[in-house]
C-alpha cells in the first residue's frame, strides 16, 4: 500500500505500512487497515506520552467481533474489500467551526462503500469520527435469516453488544473510574434535565450506558479522556438504538449507528451519529475545560449570534391572535426601551395556519405545502403592507428581526431544499437573521440528515448571516449533542397562565435547568426565559416562590449567564417593569459578550428556590465574572467554592444587584464568603486577582 500524507497546520493523516495515523501535536490515533475492517491500535496523548489502548489480545472483547474492529455492523461491512483511498482538506463547517482537517477514508466492500470521516483541529486534543455507508448501485440488502433458538432468557446484566457500534476503545489502565451524563429534552413534559452515574471499571462487568457523555479517568495517573456520542438524547433514539455506549470489562464501545438495513435500502446512503474523543490531564476542572474547548471548536463563539436578548410574541399565550402591523409596531416601541436586541415573531406571521393558531383547521409538523401551497408567504390579512413597515421600524431602533418557522417533516423532510429557499428568501428580502425551528419530528436518520442539509444550505447562501434557535421542547429531535452546532437551543416553554391545567413558570426551575446544564453545555447556546411576572398572579395562590414574589429584576437576573429570552408581549409590561429593565439591561449588555465568551460554570448549591447558588465565568487565571444568587433564604452570608482560584484576594466590581463587598479572600481550597441582604437577591460582579 502506497504512503499517503495530508496535513493542515499541525493536523495530519498518514497511511504507511498498513497503519493509518490521524492526529496533531496533542494526540494521535492509529488503526491497522491491512484487513477489511480497520482495527484499533493506539490512542496517545502526545503532551504527556500517555498511551490509552492496550496492545494485548483482549479476552473481554465482543463475541461477534473477535478482532478489535474500529466499527462494526454485520449488515454493511465485512472483511472483503477491494480498495481503500484517502482524501483530506481543510474545512470550517459553513464558517461555524474552527478551521480543521477533514479526512475521508473510503473503503469499498462487496455491497457498499464506507466513508470513514475524521475531523481533527489544530493543537486541540479532539478527534471526531463518523461512518457514512452508501449502497452500490442495484444492491438491496437481504433480510437476515431468522433461526429459532431454544435457550433460557438471558439475565439483563449478562447481555452483550452483538452488533452496531461505530467506535471502540480497548483501554489499557487497570484502575479507572467512569462517569456518564444523560441529558433530557422534550421539556414540555420534563423539567429534570441532567442525570449522572459513576463507577469503577471491572473486568467482569457489562453495562449499556445511556447519555451523550462518558468521562473516564486513570486514577493512578490523573489522565483522562471524554467520549462523546454526537446524537440525540435517549428520548429521541432512532433506528432501534437502546444505548450510547457499551462497557465490557476495560473496553468501551460507542453504540448505535442510528439506522439499519431497511432504512439504508430505502435511502441508499446514510451517516452514523458522531463519535468523539477528548484527552485531558488533571481533575474535573480540566475535564470540563476540555469539553468547553470541544464546544468552541464546533461552534466558535460569535458575539453577534451568541450574545443577545431576544423577545418572542408567544410567551403571553395569545397564540397568533394579536398579530398585526399595529401590534408589532407597538411591540417594537416597547422593546426599544427594554433593551431587546432581537425581536422574533412567532407562529402566525405566515399565510398558512398551524394547529396552534386561534383559527381552526391548521396543520402541524408536516404537509404544509399540501395544506396550502402559499403556506410560507407573508399573511396579507394581518400584514396588508407586508413586513416592510415592521422591518423599517426595527432597523431604526437597531433591533434585529427573527421569525418562527417549521420545516416540513413529511417523508423525512423531502422538501428540505424548498424550505431552505423560503428562509434564504426571507433573509434576502427582509434581513431576517434568526429563525426559530419548531414542529420537527424525526422518524428516521434520513430525516435528521435532510434537516442538517437545510441548515447548511441556508448558512451557505446567506454567507453565515443567519442562525437558528432549535426548539427542543417536544417531538423527536436532535437533543443537545446532535447536529445542532448551527445555532442555539430554545430550551423550554414556560407560562404564567395554564399550560395544561396549571402554570409552569417558576424562576427557580428555569435557574436550576441553566445551572445543571452549564457544567456540560455552553450557556451561550441556551436561551433562558424570563416572563412578565405580574401576569396571572391569582393562579399561583400565594405561592412564596411564584414569579411575582421573585420580581422582574430577579427573574431577568437569573438568565444573565445564558441568552435572556423575553418570553412575553412587550406591550403587556407595566411601567414599573419597563423602568426596571431600562435600568439594568444596558449595564448587562456592556458585559454580556464578555461573560458568555468565558467558561461559564455553576457555583453554590443546586437551585430549589431556597438556596445560595450562581455562576462563574472564567475568563483567565486572573479575572472573570460572578453571578451570586440568593433565593428565598434568610441567611446573610454563604461560602462559595470557586473555579480556578485559590489562595488569592479578589478585587470586586459590583455591576448590578445588591452586592456591597469590594474584596474577598479565597482560601487554599477555593472557598470565599460572600454577603447579600434580603431574599431573591443577586449580585453581578466582575473580579480580578489583587496584585496579579
Amino acid at each position: 500500500m502506497n504512503t499517503i500524507h495530508y496535513s493542515y497546520e499541525d493536523c495530519y493523516v498518514l497511511l504507511e505500512d498498513n497503519l493509518l495515523k490521524i492526529g496533531n501535536e496533542s494526540l494521535e490515533r492509529v488503526w491497522d487497515v491491512s484487513e477489511g475492517i480497520p482495527a484499533v491500535v493506539s490512542l496517545r496523548n502526545k503532551k504527556t506520552n500517555k498511551e490509552w489502548f492496550t496492545t494485548e489480545d483482549t479476552f473481554d472483547w465482543l463475541t461477534n467481533a473477535n478482532k478489535k474492529y474500529a466499527f462494526f455492523h454485520s449488515a454493511f461491512v465485512s472483511e472483503e474489500t477491494s480498495s481503500l483511498t484517502i482524501e483530506a482538506a481543510s474545512d470550517d463547517d459553513c464558517g461555524i467551526a474552527r478551521e480543521h482537517l477533514r479526512v475521508e477514508v473510503s473503503i469499498e466492500y462487496t455491497k457498499c462503500i464506507v466513508k470513514w470521516i475524521h475531523i481533527v483541529y489544530p493543537v486541540s486534543s479532539i478527534l471526531r469520527s463518523f461512518v457514512n455507508v452508501s449502497l452500490k448501485e442495484g444492491v438491496t440488502l437481504p433480510e437476515p435469516a431468522v433461526t429459532a433458538v431454544d435457550e433460557p432468557a438471558e439475565r439483563a446484566h449478562f447481555k452483550e453488544l452483538t452488533d452496531d457500534y461505530q467506535d471502540s476503545y480497548p483501554l489499557a489502565p487497570t484502575h479507572m473510574g467512569w462517569k456518564n451524563v444523560e441529558l433530557v429534552d422534550v421539556t414540555d413534559d420534563f423539567d429534570n434535565l441532567v442525570f449522572t452515574q459513576q463507577g469503577l471499571f471491572s473486568r467482569r462487568e457489562r453495562r449499556f450506558v445511556k447519555g451523550n457523555l462518558l468521562f473516564v479517568q486513570d486514577h493512578l495517573s490523573s489522565e483522562g479522556l471524554t467520549l462523546i456520542k454526537e446524537g440525540p438524547t435517549p428520548l429521541d433514539y432512532l433506528g432501534g438504538a437502546e444505548s450510547d455506549f457499551f462497557v465490557r470489562g476495560m473496553n468501551v464501545f460507542t453504540t448505535s449507528w442510528g439506522f439499519g438495513r431497511n432504512e439504508l435500502n430505502q435511502h441508499t446512503s446514510l451517516t452514523t451519529y458522531g463519535s468523539t474523543v477528548l484527552l485531558w490531564s488533571g481533575d474535573e476542572t480540566d475535564a470540563l475545560a476540555a469539553l468547553k474547548e470541544y464546544h468552541n471548536a464546533i461552534h466558535i463563539f460569535n458575539p453577534d449570534k451568541d450574545a443577545f436578548i431576544m423577545s418572542n410574541t408567544w410567551g403571553d399565550q395569545s397564540s397568533d391572535g394579536r398579530l398585526s402591523e399595529q401590534f408589532l409596531l407597538a411591540e417594537l416601541e416597547a422593546a426599544s426601551r427594554t433593551g431587546v436586541t432581537f425581536y422574533q415573531i412567532d407562529d402566525g406571521w405566515q399565510n398558512g395556519t398551524t394547529a396552534n393558531s386561534v383559527l381552526p383547521g391548521g396543520a402541524w409538523g408536516k404537509g404544509y405545502y399540501k395544506h396550502n401551497p402559499d403556506f410560507w408567504k407573508v399573511n396579507d390579512r394581518r400584514f396588508p403592507n407586508g413586513l416592510e413597515p415592521i422591518i423599517a421600524s426595527a432597523n431604526k431602533k437597531n433591533i434585529k428581526m427573527g421569525l418562527w418557522f417549521s420545516p416540513d417533516s413529511i417523508n423525512d423532510f423531502e422538501n428540505w431544499e424548498k424550505d431552505s429557499d423560503v428562509l434564504i428568501g426571507l433573509h434576502n428580502k427582509y434581513g431576517i437573521a434568526a429563525f426559530k425551528m419548531d414542529g420537527i419530528e424525526f422518524t428516521s436518520k434520513a430525516g435528521e440528515e435532510n434537516l442538517t442539509k437545510l441548515l447548511r444550505r441556508v448558512l451557505e447562501h446567506t454567507k453565515g448571516k443567519v442562525f437558528f434557535n432549535m426548539d427542543v421542547t417536544a417531538g423527536i429531535r436532535s437533543g443537545y449533542y446532535g447536529q445542532l452546532q448551527y445555532g442555539s437551543l430554545f430550551l423550554e416553554n414556560r407560562f404564567t397562565g395554564n399550560f395544561g391545567s396549571w402554570p409552569n413558570y417558576f424562576p427557580h426551575c428555569t435557574l436550576r435547568n441553566i445551572w445543571m446544564l452549564s457544567r456540560y453545555y455552553p450557556t451561550y447556546r441556551i436561551q433562558a426565559e424570563f416572563l412578565n411576572v405580574k401576569r396571572n398572579i391569582e393562579l399561583y395562590r400565594d405561592d412564596v416562590l411564584s414569579p411575582s414574589a421573585c420580581g422582574m429584576e430577579y427573574a431577568f437576573a437569573i438568565t444573565m449567564f445564558a441568552n435572556p429570552l423575553a418570553w412575553m408581549e412587550q406591550t403587556g409590561l407595566d411601567e414599573e417593569s419597563v423602568a426596571t429593565l431600562e435600568r439594568i439591561v444596558p449595564v448587562y449588555r456592556e458585559v454580556q459578550s464578555d461573560i458568555l465568551g468565558g467558561h461559564v460554570l455553576p457555583i453554590g448549591n443546586e437551585p430549589n428556590g431556597t438556596t445560595w447558588t450562581g455562576f462563574q465565568s472564567v475568563k483567565s487565571n486572573t479575572e472573570g465574572y460572578l453571578l451570586l444568587i440568593k433565593e428565598r433564604n434568610m441567611g446573610c452570608t454563604h461560602r462559595y467554592r470557586l473555579w480556578n482560584v485559590k489562595n488569592a484576594v479578589l478585587q470586586l466590581n459590583n455591576l448590578l444587584g445588591s452586592g456591597t463587598q469590594d474584596q474577598v479572600k479565597v482560601d487554599e481550597e477555593g472557598y470565599a464568603t460572600f454577603e447579600l441582604e434580603g431574599q431573591f437577591a443577586y449580585a453581578l460582579l466582575k473580579y480580578s486577582l489583587v496584585n496579579a
